[in-house]
């Protein structure tokens, strides 16, 4: 077994700010000559990514690994949490999806397999890096699941590695967060250091609270984050909550939109757009660009349109409209939808929006993988090449329309006047189709992204005390 040189970045609730911490580290370490990897045991997120080999983890261990300037793998997040909603979840172990379970049973299964798939991808990584920055989930002092929650410090337990715990000020209460969750969470002693994150104003006015907090804990305070608006891909949907203003581009915001990412671009070079549900539907009428997300739940998705009056809108706004549909959205454009009931509650067949002459089939088996694609040249220019992913069950079994893409030579995707459709997550990230829908031409957006990357590890480790964290490898 090789030595496990491995840190934990663990927060007192969601969004405080550990996988920014955390792709900060990966950063840091890897610009000192260590080859790093992320790790996340367990993440809940509808924001996924699927890789080269076709498997799938977090958006946010992907994010992190490139930061590390490694290959992202499905060992850096061995279990992802994919909620269905009614109590169920999509579980996907290793990369693969096994099925969708209810509470109990997916706890039964951890309760079983847990320890063993955790050991062995810190093992697998272990192997390949030099370290491993580990990232827990939600709340480190969740004490109701005590004995079942094997994403925070019982990761740190396992070969007793250190850990910071990061708290966000800009919620409020951060003493009283990083103080109680210290006292309340398991494995303790392996907190080593404390961050604040988001501070507003003059950081000297913490000085004597931080004094009194690091005598009652224990732990030192190595580091306070300045507030910033650095823009990164979030790492689930409760970072996509609110709409950045633009009331050109909508964004239909159905119950089970999912893979919330794709408009990453749109945050990133702050063009902005708004939500649309049911109670701002006369929004499409203002819009020049609607965009149908992806979705979990395609059946409840569609119904959830039609009941609000928002599928009705859609098609009699056909041709006066640019209209985008991703994965599911661009399942809904076509004109049927048929399945077994056996994935995703698609039972028998269902209609479509009919605004696009195609017809999908439900399969078994999960499409997904890294793609390489080029846009059609009778549309897009011959420089249109990018790289792109894949993660669905539904399969185009008809296709009556010109085709958006080629990954190869096999047509993909489909698009009819200012109508377009595809099964590519990331194709807003294409400069080429952006520019075109927008009419105006955009950044190339991995090269934004990788600045953004650099200016966000640097406000974080440079605002800490990192001979203090560099000590916890040597």
């Amino acid at each position: 077994m090789p030595l496990i040189k491995m840190i934990q970045v663990l927060g007192t609730a969601s969004d405080s700010g550990k996988s920014t911490l955390a792709m900060s580290l990966c950063y840091y370490f890897a610009n000192k000559g260590y080859k790093v990897a992320p790790f996340k045991a367990i993440n809940m997120s509808l924001n996924s990514i699927s890789l080269n080999d076709s498997s799938e983890i977090s958006r946010a261990q992907w994010l992190q690994a490139v930061a590390a300037g490694a290959e992202p793998s499905f060992y850096m997040n061995p279990f992802l949490i994919k909620p269905e909603g009614m109590g169920r979840s999509q579980i996907i172990v290793n990369g693969r999806a096994i099925g969708t379970m209810k509470v109990n049973d997916y706890y039964k299964y951890l309760s079983d397999n847990a320890e063993k798939i955790i050991k062995c991808a810190i093992k697998k990584l272990s192997e390949n890096y030099d370290l491993i920055i580990a990232e827990g989930a939600g709340s480190a002092a969740e004490i109701n699941m005590q004995g079942r929650d094997f994403a925070n410090s019982y990761v740190s337990s396992l070969y007793s590695t250190p850990a910071i715990l990061i708290s966000d000020i800009d919620k409020g209460g951060v003493f009283a967060s990083l103080y109680g969750t210290v006292k309340l969470m398991e494995h303790s002693d392996l907190v080593k250091y404390m961050v604040i994150n988001r501070m507003r104003g003059n950081s000297a006015m913490l000085a004597s609270g931080i004094s009194k907090l690091e005598i009652l804990t224990e732990k030192k305070v190595a580091g306070i984050i300045p507030y910033s608006s650095i823009s990164l891909p979030g790492e689930d949907s409760m970072n996509y909550i609110t709409s950045k203003n633009n009331d050109k581009i909508c964004i239909i915001k159905y119950p089970f939109m999912e893979n919330y990412s794709d408009f990453d671009p749109l945050y990133l070079f702050n063009i902005g757009f708004t939500y649309v549900d049911k109670y701002n539907v006369d929004a499409l009428d203002r819009c020049d660009v609607i965009i149908l997300p992806g979705s979990k739940l395609v059946a409840e998705d569609l119904q959830y349109m039609e009941k609000n009056g928002i599928a009705e809108k859609l098609i009699s706004l056909k041709g006066k409209k640019t209209i985008i549909g991703i994965c599911g959205g661009y399942q809904m454009l076509g004109n049927a939808i048929r399945g077994n009931n056996d994935v995703e509650n698609i039972n028998g067949e269902i209609k479509g929006l009919g605004l696009l002459d195609i017809e999908t089939e439900y399969l078994n088996e999960k499409i997904s993988g890294t793609v390489n694609y080029r846009l059609n040249e009778k549309n897009f220019s011959a420089n249109s090449s990018e790289i792109g992913y894949e993660i669905h069950y539904g399969k185009i079994v008809k296709n009556g329309e010109l085709p958006l893409a080629y990954i190869g030579n096999a047509p993909e995707g489909s698009m009819h006047g200012n109508i377009y459709g595809t099964n590519i997550h990331g194709i807003l990230e294409n400069a080429a189709f952006l520019s075109h829908i927008l009419h105006f031409q955009t950044k190339n957006y991995r090269k934004e992204l990788m600045n953004n990357i650099a200016q966000a590890s640097k406000l974080f480790t440079e605002n800490m005390d990192m001979n203090l964290i560099e000590k916890m490898v040597i």
